[in-house]
């Protein structure tokens, strides 16, 4: 078995009451990719910007954070520096929602309020044509299948793509949802590491603030289906680490 580790470098926490019946956004990857805790190491870089070395990566995973990509905060951009030493490698990278702007913004796109308003919720996330032929998606799609079903909480968003990005799903209110550049580094809007459970208790919990913004929290809940197609994304980004290390 290689020594070899997934960094997960994690930008924040889930809100509290979700964290104390949930667990942690570490625990939420390492459960949801199937995979052995020995093989992830967590870096809270949010509190202190330690970064992994990199000669140990199989693959770096970027969580998600109650903070915003905008507000520039020097751990951020720390991160963002450092891992552009990895964008001319093979090493599998993936930015889930906080994770997904850093990406972009590193990568040379834009990020700020999304004018659109609030995405929360089971969401319908439409495929585009580079979809069916990436690494990570190809895998787990065929051309029968058009969109997927998604758990996803955002207020920020990609609203211009890098140029070496290729967008690869969108939504109602996002036109960047999901994209790939260099063919080994991924951008995910949603929260494939949440199940419906879990997307439902965020909403029960930001209901007071989603009435102030015009949605209806009980009309949110009622469309939550029992379906968590983010479990085989993340399994199968886990394949692609190993896989790395394996030929490393």
């Amino acid at each position: 078995m290689t020594d070899k580790y997934i960094a997960i470098l994690q930008t924040g926490q889930p809100i509290q009451p979700a964290r104390d019946i949930y667990g942690d956004f570490d625990e939420l990857f390492i459960k949801s990719m199937e995979i052995d805790a020995s093989q992830t190491k967590t870096f809270h870089i949010y509190e202190n910007p330690t970064l992994p070395n990199p000669n140990q990566l199989m693959g770096i995973l970027i969580t998600g954070s109650p903070a915003m990509v905008t507000e520039g905060n020097e751990w951020c951009i720390k991160t963002q520096n450092w891992l552009k030493q990895f964008i001319d490698t093979n090493i599998p990278i993936i930015g889930v929602c906080y994770g997904h702007q850093l990406l972009a913004m590193m990568l040379g796109g834009r990020v700020s309020w999304n004018p659109r308003g609030r995405e929360m919720g089971q969401i319908e996330m439409e495929f585009t044509e580079n979809a069916y032929q990436d690494r990570l998606f190809s895998k787990i799609i065929n051309r029968s299948i058009r969109n997927i079903k998604v758990q996803a909480t955002h207020q920020q968003a990609v609203l211009e793509l890098p140029s070496v990005a290729k967008r690869l799903g969108f939504t109602n209110l996002d036109d960047n949802h999901c994209f790939c550049a260099h063919n080994h580094i991924w951008g995910l809007q949603f929260h494939p590491e949440f199940t419906p459970e879990i997307i439902a208790n965020y909403i029960s919990i930001r209901q007071q603030d989603i009435k102030k913004e015009g949605l209806e929290p009980k009309t949110m809940l009622a469309e939550i289906e029992d379906i968590n197609n983010g479990n085989e994304i993340l399994i199968h980004f886990k394949k692609l680490c190993l896989d790395y290390a394996r030929k490393a």
